[in-house]
């Protein structure tokens, strides 16, 4: 297909609906039709790495784009989790199967919850919250996704779907569950395990499997009980301001954590309204907008906040009743929601289940595990959750106005106004080199003298409550729902040298203006701080000194790319002189099973690691994870233990002075020894043979290591057959975005590439870029676009 000449293009894009194009060029490649029949009309545009860049004249058009775009490059993952939202799993497939959505669920498990949640009234309710242009570009994407899906067939799909019964057309209450699912990710759909499997004392087992595993710190031990996802979303931000760059202007690196595989795996994409919006960057599956990216005037990134966006609350309940409950001394029934799915039975019929759910006013009882003692559903007790996001239908809406914005104070009062991002610190910076950084989320309004008065400990990372009206989330004028907090009670700074976070709270954004005085649901200071919170300011602060071992002071972006791609392990640059001590001293040493292990030869490894998470680094980070793990949540071990007047540079070294202490730390590092050469593993093995992704038959290596060793380009990998790490979670859209006077100039990756589909050509073309650290220019400007090397362009209608 050629492209379209010069001298037609205005007409092309200007055209109604397109038709004028077709006539006069035939750019389009579907069949002809009249102005009149013409619905939705849209330009799709593809550059390198086969990254989209849809054009059209309205709303509607843009969203048909969108979808289309979408579905070519990962319909699979789409059409799963438009069935899994639905509640629509075991109709169509193994009830007793597994399904990992937030957790560690069978389909039937699945199938109750997500019914639950999207039931008939909350999705209208939604649908009539979405201001009219959105409407019409969910409209649009639905009617693009199902455009694609006609056009290709189910049998020319990608393997992964081909043929499969469960896919099919899609409309806007799809669309509604798919963005409710992503506003509850990290709230009620993470608790999804729990709440299916609450019954009565006595009621029997709920149809729930959930069978243990490794969880993160954020839900330690309550997640392991339940299966619940051992991978949470997380991100490094930075915005650096006019003081803190080589030129003077505004620069941001964008760095999300994400899985690599299913439906949060972003994919990137440039929208344009010719004289309304022209943004770039990346978003979620089904996302209809531009989640983290850049315009001409600013650019932006998200990172998971520390904010508090649920609560639990400790019911007190009836002795003579335990689906009752007693609110200042009055008996309370449970409200019982009975959900119905369809189920396929062993013959290949339908058959129909139910499932009863109880609420309170307080929220969803749910099932905590035996392994949180004295959280479980007794005949006195049992807790409720409520999570803001379930109430926030503006997420779509937010990053609509964000990507319509036409400066950097007009984002800032986007968000500030809608407030409906449901879970990200907002990090951005502008062309003239002002910084910004919102923690503005729907964080529950109880001030820390309400949680003084009501709180009942934490659970799972979360604040219980006590069940009375007292405690209750406080209603304040101005918000955009119940019972959150103002904007105006929610962290806020802007600076001309620099902002950053890494999943801390707000307190330490910039060292140098410290926020604090918030309730204790917003955000949180004077506590231990990450790895990469540690490593991400020290880095930072070492070029803005000069004292990093680079010439001159202020960021370039290569050198900002660098910091992102380091791999440095920052706690093993905190202890490994004194481990390497240790462990010249002691030849040999027990584990705690009592196991002699000899040290020598993992002593010699360990001081010949160069102490990152690199491709070639050696043995020496397998020893060092075990070790860490073991030694990280102890405080007995640490020379220098944390300081809060010293919070990036403490705790730091080992006590190795202290008996008990160099005890624990000789055993963990033989249990560390012991475990790694027990595995099979070579002994002159790299990081990058062991850490791979699998595209078809090849493995490509990946850089970045452990969340928990403080590797700022985190990257969690699971245990294979042959013994090799596949990764699961971790870098995804990486963006690195500086500004001149020629506008933006943005280089990123999308690590895991575009397509999900593993016989597309952009299933490992970034992926491969990645692993070799080769930032990837990308085309934004209308002559950048048309230069590109893989250009393509294609007008679709209908």
């Amino acid at each position: 297909m050629k492209p379209v000449p010069a001298g037609f293009a205005f007409l092309c894009r200007a055209a109604l609906a397109g038709w004028l194009c077709v006539l006069l060029t035939g750019c389009g490649d579907e069949e002809a039709a009249s102005p009149d029949s013409v619905r939705y009309s849209a330009q799709i545009r593809r550059t390198s790495y086969g990254v989209p860049h849809v054009t059209a004249d309205d709303e509607a058009g843009l969203g048909f784009g969108i979808g289309y775009a979408q579905a070519q490059d990962g319909i699979c993952v789409l059409a799963d989790q438009f069935l899994t939202v639905a509640g629509e799993r075991s109709r169509h497939l193994e009830a007793n199967a597994l399904v990992e959505q937030g957790g560690r669920l069978d389909n039937r498990a699945s199938d109750f919850f997500y019914t639950q949640l999207n039931h008939a009234a909350v999705l209208d309710e939604a649908w009539r919250a979405q201001p009219p242009e959105l409407r019409s570009r969910f409209l649009g994407f639905a009617a693009g996704y199902n455009r694609y899906l006609e056009k290709t067939g189910r049998q020319a799909l990608p393997r992964a779907c081909r043929n499969a019964a469960w896919v099919r057309d899609i409309n806007e209450r799809d669309l509604m569950r798919l963005m409710r699912y992503y506003a509850s990710l990290n709230g009620v759909v993470a608790f999804a395990p729990w709440l299916v499997a609450a019954q009565p004392p006595g009621a029997g087992v709920a149809p729930v499997r959930a069978p243990a595993r490794r969880a993160r710190v954020a839900l330690a031990q309550a997640a392991a009980a339940t299966g619940a996802s051992t991978y949470r979303t997380g991100s490094n931000g930075v915005a650096l301001g006019r003081d803190a760059t080589r030129n003077g202007q505004g620069m941001l690196l964008g760095n999300p954590h994400f899985p690599w595989h299913g439906i949060t795996r972003m994919m990137q994409l440039h929208l344009t309204l010719p004289g309304r919006i022209d943004v770039m960057g990346a978003t979620l599956p089904g996302m209809p907008v531009i989640g983290i990216g850049f315009t001409r005037e600013f650019a932006w990134t998200h990172t998971t906040a520390s904010s508090s966006h649920e609560t639990l609350f400790e019911l007190d309940l009836d002795p003579d009743d335990p689906t009752r409950y007693r609110v200042d001394g009055v008996s309370r029934p449970m409200q019982r929601q009975v959900v119905t799915i369809d189920v396929r039975q062993s013959d290949g019929s339908i058959g129909q289940e139910s499932h009863t759910f109880y609420l309170s006013e307080f929220g969803m009882v749910l099932a905590l595990p035996e392994s949180v003692p004295g959280h479980g559903w007794t005949r006195t007790k049992a807790y409720a959750l409520r999570d803001a996001n379930t109430e926030n239908h503006r997420m779509v809406a937010q990053w609509h106005a964000m990507n319509r914005a036409r400066s950097l104070a007009q984002l800032r009062e986007s968000v500030e106004r809608v407030l409906g991002n449901p879970w990200n610190n907002t990090i951005a910076v502008d062309s003239g080199g002002t910084a910004l950084f919102m923690a503005l989320t729907p964080v529950p309004n109880v001030s820390a003298a309400q949680l003084a008065r009501c709180g009942r400990g934490s659970v799972a990372g979360r604040f219980v409550l006590r069940g009375t009206p007292a405690c209750q989330w406080a209603d304040q004028p101005g918000t955009p729902q119940r019972g959150i907090f103002a904007a105006a009670g929610l962290p806020v700074i802007q600076r001309m040298d620099y902002v950053q976070n890494s999943n801390d709270s707000a307190w330490l954004t910039q060292p140098a203006a410290p926020l604090t005085g918030y309730s204790p649901l917003v955000s949180q200071s004077d506590y231990p701080q990450g790895g990469r919170t540690r490593i991400g300011i020290q880095q930072l602060e070492a070029r803005l000194a000069g004292t990093d071992g680079l010439p001159g002071r202020g960021m370039t972006l290569p050198q900002l790319e660098a910091i992102a791609l380091s791999n440095r392990v920052y706690f093993a640059e905190q202890v490994m002189d004194d481990l390497l001590k240790l462990c010249r001293a002691t030849p040999a040493a027990s584990t705690r099973d009592g196991v002699p292990v000899r040290l020598g030869e993992a002593c010699e490894r360990l001081a010949a690691w160069d102490r990152t998470a690199g491709l070639g680094s050696n043995i020496g980070y397998l020893y060092f994870e075990k070790f860490f793990a073991a030694i990280g949540e102890e405080p007995s071990v640490w020379a220098v233990p944390f300081d809060a007047r010293d919070p990036v540079g403490t705790p730091r070294g080992l006590r190795l002075n202290d008996a008990a202490a160099a005890g624990l730390l000789r055993r963990a590092l033989a249990d560390a020894v012991h475990a790694v050469n027990g595995s099979g593993v070579r002994p002159d093995i790299t990081w990058g043979e062991l850490q791979v992704v699998r595209r078809g038959t090849r493995k490509i290596p990946i850089h970045g290591g452990s969340d928990a060793l403080g590797v700022y380009n985190m990257m969690e990998s699971r245990e294979q057959p042959d013994g090799t790490r596949e990764v699961m979670h971790g870098t995804s859209y990486l963006q690195a975005v500086s500004f001149g006077p020629a506008g933006p100039h943005a280089e990123a990756f999308l690590a895991y590439s575009q397509s999900s589909d593993p016989d597309s050509p952009h299933a490992a073309d970034q992926t491969e870029r990645f692993s070799r650290k080769r930032w990837i220019a990308l085309p934004f400007t209308e002559a950048e676009i048309r230069a590109d090397p893989g250009f393509s362009e294609r007008r679709i209608w209908q």
